[in-house]
């Protein structure tokens, strides 16, 4: 029966499609219609979509709140999130009735154990079989402020056990009729299928009476881990098999088709949740004590999820990630192009001295919202030649349909995947042709309902038939849009045609490609909240959805469990803001840094070189008159750089490539030639006025000045972050920022002076300690990976920035390719000793005898990798081959990680200690240093703010890691890995604060310290020159091939 999958095929295809299978439906999202038309009716929490939805000509009724227009467009629904009982309130959270003083027990304790291990002669800490460096001592420097932070301290009642058991799954799938030979098993055995599925199969297994009868104080991380309070039912032998048939969630029985589970559970012992409060409390640093910590760290983050596990108004999405499902439109927000906003919370347990505690984060992410498929197509809009992105934007999505009836006659709900679209060639495969289907105004490869016909022994005098015809006479459903492309919810070889309006997306997907700079904005504006806002929200509702409030405590409590609802209280410190340096009236100038800001006005780069030879390049339709370039010569002129008309060509205004958008491979052709012809022309710096912020344009305008175009100029191994020796120094500037004014221009020609080689700011030499003698040579280090809809392959990205002398104010770098999504460097030993040979070139050929590693996106797991994999294997090695080529003692080392990453925020108690002056009130002041009462218990680490939190600025280059200045001032997270200067905590403390003073391209300190910000952006210039490959415009089926890769390390060709 067609009905059923064992339809035939279009014509023109091959045998051995599927027809329009039993599948999902759409019910309006809960009684509104997909077209905005609909009643009120609400969603349910299991998917079932919000409420109604405007269509995406801005029509509709309650639905979802409205309507945008064109691409992007979509209800407006949700535009309430963030208002509610948490956005009200003053501007410092407080909780009445709860102490505002940081415990002095904790404090106490502290310093016991720094005593302890200093009279031990004690400077390092075994973790498993690896070393890190003891915390010296606690910082004293600055002035003590009180703060909350978003952490929860945790009671666990050891006497009552806690029993773990792992677990082994197998699956089997029953064969195919074609399959199946005489008297063999009916089952072929299949890897088992992570993810939502085998979550599913968890919660079918727990329908046994062995795990029922051990509620509420059964959890599990669905993987290879259960844990319970009451001991198992397992037999004498202490393992059992469970076997189950899956079950999807709308199923209430299993399907004839459905996948065998065996679950093979074992008795593994009891969690040593004593042996971990000993520890804690205790001050030794023998490494047995260390042996069971992380088993029951990680059996509390599983008791801690099982609340909003089994809460069936909550899903996971990504590790200790919960979001309550949006069943009202002030849930959720539209963020435009068929994507939506939901806020979730992030769970963490950690220890520290003492105690274990709780670490609760507010969140918000992007997903699908529950709306019919013909609305989601409509809302993310297509441009013609652009069908496939909407493609991709929509396989590998979960629809639902609900057209079938059971044999009681009631409405089936049925949950399938989205493979793709119907495809005319039977190919995914771009399509240029004018002939072809328009869904918009896109040019398309696919057929319609009308035009998909396949054999249908169900009514063979219609065979074969349309899928618009199947589904009236099957199902007596009139398709509203049976021109719209068709869904192939089957496989590539056997399809299963499903018309989009039928389907209705399954909320709880999350969308993990990359927002345009529409949706980021939209996303960061519900995001970015007050400081004060987030704490009421994460003691409010963030409890509430983790179980810390309601009745999620009866759970935990069985287990136990405890967790104080009141935020931990800790002892800040603010370090003093150092001066920054500049030139006036060729005179040093010593410059204050108010709320880590300054203004040049006045003066000059304390370091500059005359620049004789710049120019500009126009892209597209851009106006860049004769006032735009005096206000660029008048910017020069007064950093110190002189005065210099732009290299003009003859008869022209200008250098100019007329793009276009939507023609991408015609631009790259046209600044391809354009930049080619302005490389004969030894341009020093080439100042390119870009259309608009699309990353297309400013990838390839990267690629070309950096990698093409550098064959006439000095050779060199490596790029530079700023200071880069081959090809055409670009500093890019979108137009419609060009009439802000002089102020504008001032900051663009920070670039300038950068690239030309020269220092904008510097700091006093006793701001420096130790780097004032400048032999030390400060390295950043950092890896990018490629985005989740990049070709197969797609290599990550590495780089090594290092300073050039003792003023810490030009970075250049190495960069390569190397192996996808690998975090540990493969060529550092290479890179290190192109960093070491050029440091020799440029200090009178002198080897730097100490070396400050800041190495950035690593992860507590991965800190024994970096040790063994890079300091053991690659730093030491670069440093022995350098040091005896030139006859000198191997340096001294440092490495510290940097992790911006993390959920660890600070709120001041009261309006005394906390920053009242900036536009955003209430976050703790710049320079804040946190290195007590939430930080290693042991290991040396501590929390730096050395910036003004700024709402509304946004870096739209890429879905990594785009450093988001937002309302809230989250600090960085510093842990030493390796301590051979035998630094003080002050010290380092300080250095690190300072430096962040340094950071080139602004007037203000900023998040993390330069050569962590460096290597990020260095790796971020190696992903715009794979640019096509890490974003979803790469062609379909192809893997990356190294050998026909445009670019894999350096700036120039071999």
């Amino acid at each position: 029966m067609a009905d059923r999958g064992r339809g035939g095929t279009p014509r023109g295809q091959p045998r051995g499609g599927g027809g329009p299978q039993r599948g999902g439906g759409y019910r309006g999202g809960g009684g509104g219609q997909y077209d905005g038309g609909g009643s009120r009716g609400r969603g349910d929490p299991r998917g079932r979509g919000p409420r109604g939805g405007g269509d995406f000509r801005g029509g509709g009724g309650r639905g979802g709140g409205g309507g945008g227009g064109g691409r992007g467009g979509g209800g407006g629904g949700g535009q309430r999130l963030g208002d509610d009982e948490y956005t009200r309130g003053p501007p410092i959270y407080s909780a009445p009735g709860v102490e505002t003083t940081p415990s002095r027990e904790i404090h106490e304790k502290e310093d016991e154990v720094i005593a302890k291990s200093k009279d031990l002669s004690l400077d390092t800490l075994t973790l498993a079989d690896f070393k890190l460096p003891l915390r010296p001592g606690y910082g004293k420097a600055g002035t003590i402020i009180h703060l909350r932070t978003n952490y929860f301290a945790m009671v666990i009642d050891t006497k009552k056990a806690i029993h773990k058991y792992s677990v082994t799954i197998k699956t089997e799938r029953r064969k195919r009729k074609e399959e199946q030979k005489k008297g063999e098993e009916e089952y072929a055995q299949e890897e088992p299928k992570k993810g939502r599925k085998q979550r599913q199969a968890f919660a079918v297994l727990f329908e046994a009476p062995e795990f029922r009868n051990v509620q509420p104080a059964l959890a599990t991380d669905y993987a290879n881990t259960i844990l319970t309070s009451k001991p198992l039912n397992l037999g004498p032998n202490r393992v059992k098999a469970f076997t189950i048939m899956y079950r999807d969630v709308e199923d209430r029985v299993a399907r004839s088709n459905a996948t065998r589970y065996t679950f093979t559970i074992s008795v593994d012992g009891r969690v040593p949740t004593q042996e971990l409060l000993r520890y804690l409390a205790s001050t030794t640093t023998d490494p047995s004590d260390f042996a069971g910590k992380a088993d029951a760290v990680q059996a509390l983050n599983i008791i801690v999820a099982r609340t909003p596990n089994f809460n069936q108004e909550v899903f996971q999405s990504g590790q200790n990630k919960f979001y309550r499902y949006p069943t009202d439109e002030g849930e959720y927000l539209d963020l435009s192009g068929g994507l939506i906003a939901v806020r979730g919370y992030y769970s963490s347990v950690r220890t520290s001295t003492m105690r274990t505690l709780l670490n609760l984060n507010a969140q918000t992410s992007p997903f699908y919202p529950a709306v019919n498929m013909i609305t989601l197509m409509e809302q993310f809009g297509v441009y013609a030649n652009q069908w496939l992105d909407l493609e991709r934007f929509i396989e590998k999505l979960r629809v639902k349909t609900e057209y079938l009836k059971d044999e009681d006659g009631k409405t089936e709900v049925k949950v399938k995947t989205i493979v793709g679209f119907s495809h005319k060639s039977g190919e995914k495969r771009d399509a240029k042709s004018g002939k072809m289907k328009r869904f918009g105004n896109a040019y398309d490869d696919h057929l319609s309902a009308t035009q998909i016909k396949f054999d249908c022994s169900e009514f063979p005098e219609e065979s074969p038939i349309t899928v618009q015809r199947y589904f009236l006479k099957k199902h007596n459903i009139k398709l509203q849009k049976p021109d719209t492309w068709v869904l192939n919810c089957g496989t590539a070889d056997k399809p299963i045609w499903i018309p989009p309006e039928l389907c209705t997306c399954m909320l709880g997907q999350p969308y993990r490609g990359k927002l345009n700079e529409r949706q980021t904005t939209n996303i960061l504006n519900v995001a970015a909240r007050p400081p004060a806002e987030n704490a009421r929200r994460i003691v409010g509702d963030g409890q509430q959805v983790v179980g810390i409030r309601g009745n999620g405590t009866s759970a935990l409590a069985a287990f136990g469990v405890k967790i104080n609802p009141s935020m931990v209280m800790v002892f800040g410190r603010v370090l003093q803001a150092p001066e920054v340096l500049y030139m006036n009236r060729g005179k040093n100038f010593a410059e204050k840094t108010a709320q880590a800001a300054w203004n040049m006005k006045g003066k000059q780069f304390s370091v500059t070189k005359p620049l004789t030879k710049w120019s500009f390049l126009k892209l597209g339709n851009v106006n860049f008159t004769k006032t735009h370039i005096d206000q660029v010569k008048q910017a020069l002129r007064a950093g110190g750089l002189g005065e210099s008309n732009p290299i003009i060509p003859p008869g022209t205004q200008g250098w100019q490539a007329n793009v276009v958008y939507g023609q991408d491979d015609a631009n790259d052709e046209k600044i391809k030639n354009v930049l080619g012809e302005i490389a004969k022309k030894d341009v020093g710096i080439l100042l390119v006025i870009l259309p608009g912020k699309g990353p297309i344009t400013y990838a390839r305008v990267k690629f070309w000045s950096d990698v093409r175009f550098g064959e006439d100029y000095p050779h060199t191994a490596s790029v530079c972050a700023l200071n880069k020796l081959a090809g055409i120094h670009t500093v890019c500037v979108v137009h419609d920022k060009l009439d802000k004014g002089p102020q504008y221009f001032a900051n663009v020609v920070l670039k300038f002076n950068l690239k030309n080689g020269g220092a904008n700011q510097l700091l006093p030499r006793d701001k420096l300690g130790f780097l004032q003698e400048g032999s030390t040579m400060i390295v950043g280090i950092d890896v990018t990976h490629p985005a989740p809809r990049s070709m197969e392959g797609t290599p990550s990205i590495a780089a090594v920035v290092a300073s050039l002398n003792g003023q810490y104010a030009q970075w250049p770098g190495s960069i390569r390719c190397q192996e996808s999504k690998k975090e540990m460097v493969s060529a550092l030993q290479e890179m290190m000793e192109e960093r070491l040979e050029y440091w020799y070139s440029q200090n009178q050929n002198r080897c730097p005898r100490r070396i400050l590693i800041y190495r950035d996106g690593v992860s507590e797991g991965q800190y024994k990798s970096v040790l063994e994999e890079e300091f053991d294997k690659q730093i030491l090695p670069a440093c022995r081959k350098i040091y005896q080529k030139y006859k000198a003692n191997r340096p001294q080392i440092n490495i510290v990680v940097v992790g911006k990453r993390h959920h660890t925020r600070f709120y001041p108690t009261e309006e005394k200690y906390a920053d009242m002056n900036s536009r955003v009130k209430g976050n703790p002041p710049n320079g804040t240093v946190v290195d007590r009462g939430v930080t290693m218990e042991r290991g040396w680490d501590f929390f730096l703010q050395a910036h003004v939190a700024l709402q509304g600025t946004v870096r739209i280059l890429s879905s990594r890691r785009a450093r988001l200045t937002s309302t809230k001032a989250k600090p960085a997270h510093y842990v030493v890995l390796l301590d051979e200067m035998k630094l003080g905590a002050d010290e380092l403390q300080g250095i690190t604060h300072n430096l962040c003073y340094l950071f080139g391209r602004a007037t203000r300190a900023v998040s993390i310290c330069p050569p962590a910000y460096y290597a990020d952006i260095l790796c971020e210039r190696g992903r715009c020159y794979l640019h096509k490959y890490i974003t979803a415009h790469h062609p379909r089926g192809k893997a990356f091939d190294y050998n026909e890769a445009p670019w894999t390390r350096d700036v120039h060709p071999k």
